[in-house]
């Protein structure tokens, strides 16, 4: 439950990083479609880290700019 709880905090504080550019860059997504995808992604990232461990954290982290 641990890992999972990791890569689910991971996978929304990616999707909270990728919304903040969405503003940045003018284009206005509506907040149900962020907080949607916010979830999708943090029940994804959860997974992923709970099959694979920590190790596929580094590899998403390694990715962002």
């Amino acid at each position: 439950m641990k890992r999972f709880g990791i890569g689910a905090i991971t996978g929304v504080a990616i999707a909270g990083l990728y919304w903040s550019y969405t503003d940045w860059f003018g284009y206005a997504e509506p907040i149900t479609t962020g907080i949607i995808g916010s979830l999708i992604l943090a029940i994804f990232c959860g997974l992923l880290t709970l099959k694979w461990g920590y190790k596929i954290l580094e590899s998403l982290l390694g990715l962002l700019p």
